[in-house]
């Protein structure tokens, strides 16, 4: 999915987009095609699953930055990454310029690396995929139901075939969407569980 595609498919609805100016990747090292993602669509400001992306902004914690520039006790082997946004936990999603763009999932107390998505354009039209599971289990089993964890086994079963036509690795590497629908699993188990205690 071309940035274009992904902002005009994201850009349907009532939801917005923020690219970045060009000038804030000077010095990044990032390659042209993710450049020319986050300039010509950008990424939302907050998103399911709590995911929450940089702003166009000099901002050393808000904009785009190195890993090492935010945090200046790293060591210089975390150069190769550039922040692009966090999660609900605080966990650091990021570049790893090293890896033509990977985007990773970094632990925010040791900054261990997790994988999230081969490329920008992945990680857009995976945002998309789980939009679009959000959104049909609230329309068919009621508007908390993301929030009750209120999803059949098909639906969940259709969420992941689409995560795997996008990226192959998605479900397979040990990292964040896999995380994500094992968490899913489990905060569904520990709602029925409680319901059917009361």
């Amino acid at each position: 999915m071309t940035a274009q595609e992904f902002k005009n498919v994201w850009e349907t609805s009532d939801h917005s987009l923020r690219p970045l100016s060009i000038d804030r990747f000077k010095g990044l090292n990032l390659q042209q095609t993710t450049i020319d993602f986050l300039t010509i669509a950008g990424l939302p400001a907050n998103v399911a699953p709590y995911l929450s992306f940089v702003r166009d902004t000099s901002d050393i914690y808000d904009g785009i930055n190195r890993l090492t520039k935010q945090y200046d006790t790293l060591e210089k082997e975390f150069d190769k990454y550039v922040t692009i946004g966090v999660d609900g936990s605080g966990n650091l999603i990021v570049l790893n310029t090293e890896m033509n763009d990977r985007v990773e999932w970094l632990d925010h107390e040791d900054f261990s690396p997790r994988y999230m998505n081969n490329s920008i354009n992945e990680l857009g039209e995976l945002l998309i995929v789980y939009r679009s599971f959000v959104d049909q289990i609230q329309q068919e089993n009621g508007e908390d139901a993301y929030l009750d964890a209120n999803f059949t086994d098909t639906q969940l079963e259709t969420l992941k075939q689409k995560m795997e036509q996008v990226d192959g690795n998605a479900l397979t590497e040990d990292g964040f969407w896999k995380v994500e629908i094992e968490m899913l699993l489990e905060n569904r188990k520990e709602f029925f569980s409680k319901d059917q205690k009361v």
